[in-house]
């Protein structure tokens, strides 16, 4: 039985009126009068047309009505997930962009090193300090450019690195001497490196940390770097067979200049983070001010308002000043917040207060392994410069050499590249999947008191430090065998038949630098993890920021004693054989201090 208001029972009636049930029991109430229906279906039907058949027509157009309503909801939700999934997949295009072209620029910059020594006249020293630069202020530099890109967004961040790169590589085709040229490819085009990275890698945790796919979306973003440096080396090469490197200078800067493009995908990441933050202080400022609603009204606001919307999509504007609704746009709301420039001091006095945090400096464990990946690091900067330059001074110089050989030893950076991409993808992986024995291992030592599970347990945290030394060790005997490979036999046996990747000496220099990439790439992959298990969630941040300083000033200290030592000897085997033995230190000074501590990973 159905009770209820006319209005529901008058919709429950007309629905009822075509079920598959013969007798249909009824209850309807009005005026305090209750009446008992069971009558055949046939009945029903020509009672309802003939009483209310008018009213019956009304129902329909209204259900029809509600029928559409509820069609149009379901298709913009729909609509909003896919821009939402479409949105998501722009920011890691985006990501993927501003790793390609800044890493790919990045570590092209060898192949102007010859360029440069030919043309300045300067020792291979001095010359070797401006791919140093470029390695070492975009490391040194986030310290105070990560605040910044917080306060201002990463859409704007990304943008003026763009503008930063573009710009100054394009300066960088016109000085006239090395001096000027440390300032403008050295600190301009590194400080728009740094904007680039930071806003790329910062959009995209911001987006997907919460999510499942967080290890994957940075993989995506990341192999960018990889898949860049593998395809701008012969690129470079050929602009400069091409053109003057002054004119490849000059291309490249336009290529640069589309980081626009990433800086746009990033433009839905802040319009989420400045909107929330803009629609918060709008209702308590706003909350019972209705004078204020009716004067925004007015001509005037609505056209400055109009402005301000179309300001919204110029990237180089802070976009803490793009996302400012015309509600906030009174004096009375703007004076809420007198000091701006707080939002950027306050994150960078925070992050330098912690910097000299004794939980930091009191872990010997983390002060070790610092110095260690320090090391590795002004030795992963020597082939990377210098594995160019040294095929071509060990083959004579580019004029003993013709088109396809030459072509063929520009693969070797690019080589090195792809192997980085493979050896962040593969170590990534084997350590994502050894991470859930671990944590069970770690759970196990917890739960139960044995000492085979102690002993286990103890094993499987120290797994990433232990393959670190590993790695370690493979570059150092990677980068020996570079070393003492006789690539000048291959002038003196070389036939026009056979190229350099036909020769055996080719060959196994194009498996090293195969193996050299794939080995810089389980670096990458392993140092974050390893803070991680040293320091814990809560000090990462600044453990990972000096460790980035001191890497990046052993980079600088890397290009330019390989340098020096070029000038001495007029060879870079000394130079290959010194990044040799820096991995090999590394890799004892971490043994030597896990063998002297009893509790090897410490929180201090």
């Amino acid at each position: 039985m159905i009770q209820g208001k006319p209005s529901d029972i008058l919709f429950h009636f007309f629905g009822m009126m075509y079920k598959g049930t013969y007798y249909l029991p009824f209850r309807f109430s009005f005026s305090q009068l209750i009446f008992d229906f069971a009558i055949p279906r046939k009945r029903i039907r020509c009672i309802g047309t003939a009483a209310f058949g008018p009213l019956h027509q009304i129902l329909k157009c209204v259900g029809k009505l509600r029928f559409n309503y509820t069609i149009k909801a379901l298709q913009r939700s729909t609509r909003r997930i896919y821009m939402d999934v479409f949105q998501k997949c722009l920011i890691l295009f985006g990501g993927f962009l501003a790793y390609f072209l800044a890493d790919g620029y990045t570590y092209s910059v060898g192949m102007f090193y010859s360029h440069l020594l030919n043309k300045f006249g300067m020792s291979s020293a001095s010359t070797a300090v401006l791919p140093g630069l470029l390695y070492a202020i975009p490391q040194i530099s986030g310290f105070f450019l990560c605040p910044l890109l917080e306060e201002v967004g990463y859409s704007s961040g990304a943008a003026w690195g763009a503008l930063l790169l573009s710009f100054s590589c394009m300066a960088s085709a016109f000085t006239p001497n090395m001096q000027l040229l440390y300032l403008t490819l050295g600190v301009f085009t590194s400080l728009g490196l740094q904007l680039t990275y930071s806003s790329a890698i910062m959009a995209v945790t911001t987006i997907f940390s919460d999510t499942k796919i967080f290890g994957l979306a940075l993989g995506l973003t990341m192999c960018g770097s990889g898949i860049g440096s593998f395809a701008f080396n012969p690129f470079v090469v050929w602009l400069l067979d091409t053109w003057t490197w002054q004119g490849a200078m000059i291309i490249q800067s336009g290529i640069l200049l589309n980081s626009l493009i990433s800086s746009a995908c990033f433009h839905y990441v802040d319009a989420i983070r400045f909107s929330s933050r803009t629609f918060s202080g709008t209702n308590q400022a706003s909350m019972g001010d209705e004078p204020l609603r009716l004067c925004q009204r007015d001509s005037r606001n609505t056209t400055r308002f109009a402005l301000r919307n179309v300001l919204r999509y110029v990237l180089c504007i802070p976009a803490n000043l793009r996302f400012v609704s015309h509600t906030v746009a009174n004096q009375s709301l703007i004076d809420t917040d007198p000091k701006p420039c707080a939002g950027f001091c306050n994150p960078l006095a925070s992050s330098l207060h912690r910097i000299v945090l004794p939980a930091i400096w009191r872990n010997a464990a983390l002060v070790v392994f610092i110095l260690a990946n320090g090391l590795i690091g002004a030795a992963i900067v020597v082939p990377w410069t210098f594995i160019y330059d040294h095929l071509l001074v060990s083959l004579g110089g580019s004029d003993d050499l013709d088109a396809n050989n030459a072509s063929q030893v520009a693969w070797m950076p690019s080589l090195i590249g792809m192997g980085s991409l493979f050896g962040q993808l593969a170590v990534g992986f084997f350590t994502s999947q050894f991470g859930q024995k671990r944590m069970c291992c770690c759970l196990r030592r917890v739960d139960s008191s044995d000492n085979r599970g102690c002993f286990l347990s103890k094993c499987e945290r120290l797994f990433n430090l232990r393959l670190f030394v590993l790695t370690a060790v493979w570059i150092s005997a990677v980068t020996f065998l570079i070393a003492f490979l006789p690539v000048s036999d291959f002038r003196e046996r070389a036939s026009h038949d056979k190229t350099f990747f036909a020769w055996p000496i080719g060959q196994t220099m194009f498996a090293a630098c195969l193996l050299l990439g794939f080995s810089f790439g389980a670096v990458y992959v392993l140092y974050p993890q390893i803070l991680m298990d040293l320091v814990g969630e809560e000090l990462w941040a600044t453990s990972l920021g000096v460790l980035l300083a001191v890497n990046g000033v052993m980079n600088l200290i890397g290009t330019s004693v390989s340098g020096y030592i070029f000038d001495r000897s007029g060879s870079y085997h000394g130079a290959f054989i010194f990044a040799s033995c820096l991995p090999l230190l590394s890799a004892m000074l971490i043994a030597v201090q896990q063998c002297s501590s009893r509790s090897p990973i410490s929180a201090g």
